[in-house]
């Protein structure tokens, strides 16, 4: 997590006036000053001016705002017209860590809704444009455009915390046409799908696995590979009866037919360093190699629902969640 930059208690834009008489004041008055205790009046410290346009109602609290109208994401003067564009503002924190009541000049710091810089929103409108209000990438579902508007629920702040006590569902078309009357056609489910996208950076997004199919992908692979073993097992008994054979062969002589003796000064040692070697560096090895399938197996593909292969550490090393699941 990056750490803040902000002051606890920033008191900077204070007029010197104001600094002095926050300063005159008990730790119990101070906090009245800023805003808390039973005693205090006072909501609305160093907080900017909002800019409410005439068709919106404003209902606030210090730095904290709800407001309904239509969508819009800046100033009025930039927006385009658009009817059945309803729209509900759930703003803490205009501005963000440059919010104040006052520019360095002393002038009233007026504010639209600024889409990046405000602290933390819960954005819901009928017909909107977030991935543009937002600066969103495009991922592999796509973005919407000023000629694709689409009703939008988009939250945004530093950090947000969805919480389900049992479970929760990330479910996309679940209906045959969207709020602006568009079939929602089966000829193509890309646009459907769900990304996740961090640092906003899609240069190298990949499709989730499906994790039973990969589960037997994988265990088809073992499979396979300890049918080699067997295989070349099978080899090394042929290739080893020929090594034998070699070792004690003759030939006939030109002396009446006699038989030769073996070459017991080159291919006999030879062939016998070779059967050794053939013993102890595979035959010898393939016990173990049949032994490493089997971790696998049984570490990563093995049923969970028998047990749950942990490591060292108490961690699942089991490659299919308990929890969670994807299409």
């Amino acid at each position: 997590m990056s750490s803040t930059t902000t002051k606890a208690i920033n008191l900077d834009l204070l007029s010197v006036a104001e600094r002095k008489v926050y300063d005159s004041l008990s730790p119990q008055g101070q906090a009245e000053f800023l805003g808390y205790g039973n005693m205090s009046t006072r909501n609305n410290f160093d907080t900017p001016t909002y800019i409410a346009s005439p068709n919106e109602q404003v209902l606030s609290k210090g730095n904290a705002f709800v407001v309904m109208g239509l969508d819009r994401s800046g100033n009025t003067l930039t927006e385009r017209l658009e009817t059945h564009s309803a729209a509900i503002d759930l703003v803490a924190g205009r501005k963000g860590f440059r919010g104040k009541a006052r520019t360095k000049t002393g002038d009233i710091l007026n504010v639209d809704p600024d889409m990046i810089l405000d602290a933390a929103r819960v954005y819901i409108s009928q017909k909107a444009n977030p991935d543009r209000y937002f600066r969103l990438v495009p991922g592999t579902v796509g973005n919407t455009t000023e000629d694709a508007l689409r009703s939008t629920v988009a939250m945004k702040a530093d950090t947000i915390r969805i919480v389900g006590r049992e479970n929760i569902k990330l479910v996309t078309r679940t209906d045959s046409y969207n709020s602006q009357g568009g079939k929602l056609s089966n000829m193509s489910t890309k646009g459907y799908g769900i990304d996740l996208i961090a640092c906003n950076d899609d240069r190298d997004m990949q499709p989730m696995v499906k994790g039973d199919n990969l589960r037997e992908c994988l265990t088809e692979i073992v499979s396979a590979i300890n049918e080699l073993r067997g295989l070349f097992n099978n080899y090394v008994d042929e290739n080893r009866k020929v090594t034998i054979a070699l070792m004690s062969h003759t030939h006939h002589s030109p002396f009446y037919g006699v038989l030769t003796s073996p070459d017991f000064s080159n291919l006999a040692p030879t062939a016998c360093k070779a059967l050794i070697s053939n013993i102890t560096d595979v035959t010898a090895q393939l016990p173990l190699h049949a032994t490493k399938c089997a971790m696998i197996e049984t570490t990563y593909l093995g049923a969970m629902e028998v047990v749950d292969p942990v490591d060292e550490e108490g961690k699942s090393s089991y490659i299919l969640s308990k929890y969670n699941n994807t299409n």
